[in-house]
């Protein structure tokens, strides 16, 4: 009796398995269009000894390992993308309410390769927050030189 139970579960597990393998799981994603830049990380700031320069980042490109790859991106814009708590005023705000969002964007420019290792440096139109070290920097693919 104990036997044709153990074969019982057995036999249901392997329907199991067998049900999850054939079925494809798509994931939903918010956005329909393909994302049209290069994902990177603010490594930190371009600095010395004593002192460093906030509106001057270090940027990890994602699947870039040497220096070779990092030159294709000098001249690249680059943006931190963040949220702050008010909504500001913004472009046609009394015409155009659903644009009025508290997402805010500080955008730079690759100067640089840094490094032997793929990193790049970055200039920033304004100085970049240290919350902002470690998170996602969007490096866009214009303008282009090919």
């Amino acid at each position: 009796m104990a036997v044709s139970q153990v074969q019982k579960v057995h036999a249901a597990r392997e329907a199991r398995i067998g049900a999850l393998k054939k079925r494809t799981l798509k994931v939903k994603r918010a956005r329909s269009s393909p994302r049209l830049y290069m994902k990177g990380v603010l490594a930190g700031y371009r600095r010395g000894l004593s002192r460093q320069v906030n509106h001057t980042g270090l940027i990890r490109i994602d699947n870039v390992v040497d220096s070779k790859d990092a030159e294709f991106y000098v001249g690249k814009r680059v943006c931190y993308v963040y949220h702050g708590y008010k909504t500001k005023r913004c472009v046609r705000w009394a015409k155009a309410p659903s644009r009025r969002s508290n997402t805010r964007a500080i955008w730079g420019r690759i100067t640089r390769v840094h490094g032997n290792a793929g990193g790049v440096r970055a200039k920033f139109n304004s100085n970049i927050p240290a919350a902002a070290i470690g998170r996602r920097i969007r490096v866009y693919l214009y303008p282009s030189r090919i």
